[in-house]
């Protein structure tokens, strides 16, 4: 896409582009480092890292986040890869009991930090679906990210309010919510505070206390939910802690893990809960943002394009047909995996023969630095899981795996990485979703649910002494 640009003050051209409909990937918030907002300045004089450069065709490359167009015109070109997506097959199904029958139409809404589902109810059934990409993510693809940006000012804060909120209007438009009575919301801590317009900073420093776990109800108009009737209410499920939210409590509510019974949400933030004989313990594990494309150039999203599985006969497939864009994070397990059987890596993740990177096409390929960038992810998420069990000295029996990364997971691949451990896992859906539909249909429920948040006990992994170790064996492939 070829675009004309005016100069507008100092707006880096990441800024003009977005005022001109045409947003850039910005995972990195804008600092300059994942380099996924390079565009091809075509004409102009601009300001890049400080240094003023007048370009003329062909042009150069540059990361947009970083350059500033100092001249009154330039133009520039933007590839496909740039542009942030709207979009994706973002998960809106779940398994279990179907939310209460009622006739009224009701919405329940999943805020993740990388994207939004929604879905809406009448008589207890699903009438329409709708998701699409947190618009918060041109302020970081991660929780800390959006906690340093939001805490930085009260103009910034009002600036990552209003872009979650714009997501889920567009999304209600998308549903049409002009008839709903009722929406509930459910996300993780950051995301609810921020929904609400709460400064997230005590999250984000020691003891990492959340300024509340209970939200009030608060109607669509307060929020600014343009695409809904002003008046109706909208609930909010209460969080456990600062890293194990709402999201987490509607799994639990949903899917009533028995003992022995794990409950993970395998995402930027892996969320953990385990019940035992003495009760509901969890825990969160900083996985980060690789298995959605995070700091892997090759990375993608599960949108259109993108690689969901990869073969030992080294072929793929890929997400809508057509030619492959980028792999998702169940490529990226099936990657490990299929590499490390044919003794195509060994067990550090370094290529065998040695390479400097492995192709998977002509314009998709990996390095082994992007390799350990997975085996960091998948490390954190096993160590986490094996951490919480040890310490609660209960017998693991079964993983029940929520949210949009399980749903095209090859489980035999993620255990053979030792991702996940050698007991039954089951693949649950987007439980935060559904505990958010069951609200919208039984609001009643709120005090229980918000009792429910009050039950688990959170266990810090930093404070648990077998962590550090067991992440360190998790860098390994077996």
């Amino acid at each position: 896409m070829k675009l004309e640009l005016s100069r507008r003050k100092t707006e880096t051209l990441a800024d003009l582009l977005e005022a001109q409909g045409c947003p850039l990937d910005l995972r990195c918030g804008g600092n300059g480092s994942c380099g996924r907002c390079r565009v091809q300045l075509l004409s102009g004089t601009y300001r890049i890292d400080g240094k003023q450069i007048s370009v003329s065709p062909p042009g150069i490359f540059a990361k947009a986040c970083r350059t500033v167009l100092e001249s009154e015109n330039g133009s520039v070109e933007i590839p496909d890869s740039s542009q942030r997506s709207s979009a994706g097959n973002i998960l809106a199904e779940w398994t279990g009991a179907p939310p209460p029958r009622v006739q009224a139409p009701v919405i329940g809404i999943d805020i993740g930090t990388t994207t939004v589902a929604a879905v809406k109810l009448v008589n207890g059934t699903i009438a329409a679906r709708a998701s699409a990409f947190n618009e918060q993510s041109r302020f970081g693809d991660n929780v800390i990210s959006r906690i340093v940006h939001a805490g930085s000012s009260p103009e910034a804060l009002e600036e990552e309010r209003k872009a979650v909120t714009n997501t889920i209007s567009r999304l209600l438009a998308e549903l049409d919510a002009s008839d709903c009575v009722r929406i509930a919301v459910a996300g993780n801590t950051v995301m609810s505070l921020l929904f609400h317009g709460i400064d997230p900073t005590p999250v984000g420093t020691m003891p990492f206390l959340p300024p509340t776990r209970c939200f009030p109800v608060r109607s669509a108009s307060e929020f600014g939910l343009i695409s809904a009737p002003p008046d109706i209410p909208v609930l909010t499920m209460p969080a456990v802690a600062g890293y194990v939210g709402g999201d987490l409590v509607a799994g639990i509510a949903r899917t009533n893990p028995q003992p022995g019974e794990m409950l993970v949400d395998v995402g930027t933030n892996c969320e953990i809960v385990f019940r035992t004989s003495e009760g509901i313990f969890c825990t969160a594990a900083a996985a980060g943002p690789a298995f959605e494309g995070g700091g892997i150039p090759c990375g993608s999203r599960a949108v259109a394009g993108a690689v969901d599985h990869y073969f030992p006969d080294g072929t793929f497939s890929v997400l809508g047909g057509g030619n492959a864009k980028g792999l998702c994070g169940s490529a990226m397990i099936d990657f490990l995996a299929v590499m490390r059987k044919t003794e195509r890596l060994n067990e550090f993740g370094r290529l065998q023969p040695e390479a400097e990177r492995f192709l998977f096409t002509d314009t998709l390929s990996i390095s082994e630095e992007e390799i350990s960038h997975l085996l960091k992810a998948k490390a954190a998420v096993a160590a986490g899981i094996r951490t919480l069990a040890d310490y609660c000295g209960t017998p693991l029996k079964r993983i029940l795996l929520a949210g949009g990364f399980a749903r095209y997971l090859d489980l035999a691949n993620a255990k053979a990485i030792g991702m996940l451990p050698e007991v039954e896992c089951c693949i649950v859906g987007n439980t935060s979703l559904a505990g958010a539909a069951e609200l919208a249909a039984a609001p009643e429920k709120l005090p229980e649910l918000e009792q429910l948040s009050a039950e688990p006990h959170e266990l810090p992994l930093n404070t648990l002494p077998e962590f550090e170790n067991n992440y360190i064996d998790g860098l390994m492939l077996p």
